[in-house]
């Protein structure tokens, strides 16, 4: 076993050699920051068709934060290629932020494809520091899939609060507090939708609870062999269960829908 861990080590340090070459030369970020943006391009068509309804639903509303002019202003975090501008409302006016200059010619592909919006200005800047934007002058903030990769979150939501125009909340967009939900119910629904994780978890504690019953039944069984099987079986039924659980998502996202979507077709 340590022979193949040590050569699986070899062949995984040979293909990532040219990384560190590059990063050693000092051309590894420039090679990333020139590169990504084509792969962006072709992840976000498939990234778009796959979420396209979930972002329709979560974009839906944002007309309704526009200012006292009627005109929305917002500001996307990490734009990217311009991917979400197609879901944004008509005469939206948008103002991009992106650490990477390279996206640029990528967005003005995507403004033309987007006549409905009013494009503003391509600020390049981390979301950290986003100085160029002037305090409390955008309705609404957007951002998707970028605070999984920023180096401080804080300081970028510090700055999304920065630069939203302030906003009384009046009656209809408060929440009574017999709505809010409770710890209770928000582990209930989470469990109705990945009804395999507390199947796990139950398995675990059944297997582990059952195993030190039997420990002083083990007769000449030494007590380390005793707790590696006891180990191994929570382990295995914890496994058992994720690995059924992910099955069960996929069936449920990918494949049910596309099934039900053909046969009614």
């Amino acid at each position: 076993m340590a022979i193949a861990i040590f050569i699986l080590r070899l062949v995984v340090c040979a293909l990532a050699s040219p990384m560190y070459v590059l990063h050693f030369l000092g051309v590894w970020n420039w090679f990333c920051k020139r590169w990504f943006p084509y792969f962006m391009v072709k992840f976000s068509v498939i990234y778009n068709e796959q979420m396209a309804s979930k972002k329709r639903e979560l974009f839906s509303t944002l007309q309704e934060f526009a200012g006292p002019s009627g005109k929305l202003s917002l500001l996307e975090v990490g734009c990217g290629t311009g991917t979400n501008f197609k879901f944004y409302p008509p005469g939206c006016r948008v103002t991009c932020v992106d650490p990477n200059p390279n996206f640029e010619k990528f967005l003005i592909k995507s403004v033309a494809e987007n006549r409905h919006l009013q494009f503003e200005q391509f600020v390049v800047a981390p979301g950290e520091n986003m100085h160029q934007v002037a305090d409390g002058s955008v309705d609404v903030v957007v951002c998707t899939l970028v605070l999984c990769s920023v180096k401080n979150q804080e300081q970028i939501l510090r700055e999304v609060y920065r630069v939203l125009r302030p906003r009384k909340m009046s009656s209809e967009n408060q929440w009574p507090a017999a709505e809010d939900e409770a710890q209770l119910s928000r582990l209930m629904r989470k469990s109705r939708d990945s009804p395999f994780v507390p199947v796990g978890i139950a398995g675990f504690v059944t297997v582990v609870s059952y195993g030190l019953y039997k420990l002083k039944y083990r007769r000449n069984q030494k007590m380390s062999i005793h707790l590696i099987h006891m180990r191994v079986a929570a382990q295995g039924f914890v496994v058992g269960a994720v690995t059924i659980g992910v099955l069960y998502s996929m069936y449920k996202d990918y494949i049910k829908p596309r099934f039900f979507s053909a046969s009614k077709k």
